[in-house]
């Protein structure tokens, strides 16, 4: 998993660097939440809590959880009191099992290694009810000149990373990215949004019983 201070100590930053990149990705995500009708959410690796405040702007009951005290310093600095934010390791969090009617994991897979991924994926399937869903937003293997172009930025951006994430983002594309969720055997993926010709992605998935 990702250590406190691998990306807290950017925390002020993150919005500004991301959010107007990942804008598409925040509204898409609470579109899935309508669509599979659910009330209560929890996104894991909620970061400064943007992808928090979209889905509670739209009604949605929201919780969230990251290893890194400043990322969730700074969520509860710029969020209303209506989300609630704890910060705790995705893996170990002792939140109540099947609790909420989906989870969201956005940009957390990637800088782990695979056997985390399965962890971490295995975590979010107790903490949805029967039937929930969870949203996975994460890197692909993009398309035509745009989507390469995409991933070669993201590479780059990649290769200034701590080592540990840098090598886990390296092994997470060599496995065809977020297509990786193919290869697990209880995940049954319902559908997809693609971006900037699939560099980035979104799986709406379900497991099966």
């Amino acid at each position: 998993m990702k250590k406190i201070s691998d990306e807290g100590q950017f925390a002020n930053l993150y919005d500004i660097a991301f959010n107007p990149i990942l804008k598409r990705v925040h509204h898409t995500v609470s579109h899935f939440a309508e669509k599979y009708g659910c009330h209560s959410i929890i996104d894991l690796g909620s970061g400064t809590g943007a992808q928090c405040r979209v889905l509670a702007a739209d009604g949605f009951l929201v919780t969230g959880i990251d290893a890194s005290m400043q990322m969730i310093a700074v969520a509860k600095k710029k969020t209303e009191d209506s989300v609630t934010f704890i910060h705790d390791d995705i893996r170990k969090t002792t939140i109540n099992d099947k609790t909420f009617d989906a989870a969201n994991i956005s940009l957390v897979l990637h800088p782990n290694a695979k056997e985390t991924i399965f962890e971490i994926l295995q975590k979010s399937k107790t903490l949805v009810k029967p039937n929930g869903v969870v949203f996975i937003t994460d890197y692909g293997i993009g398309t035509k000149f745009s989507g390469w172009l995409s991933n070669g930025l993201i590479r780059i951006v990649e290769s200034f990373t701590r080592s540990d994430h840098r090598n886990h983002y390296f092994e997470f594309m060599g496995n065809k990215g977020i297509d990786m969720l193919n290869s697990f055997s209880d995940v049954k993926i319902l559908e997809k949004q693609h971006y900037f010709n699939g560099a980035l992605q979104t799986f709406v998935i379900t497991f099966l019983k």
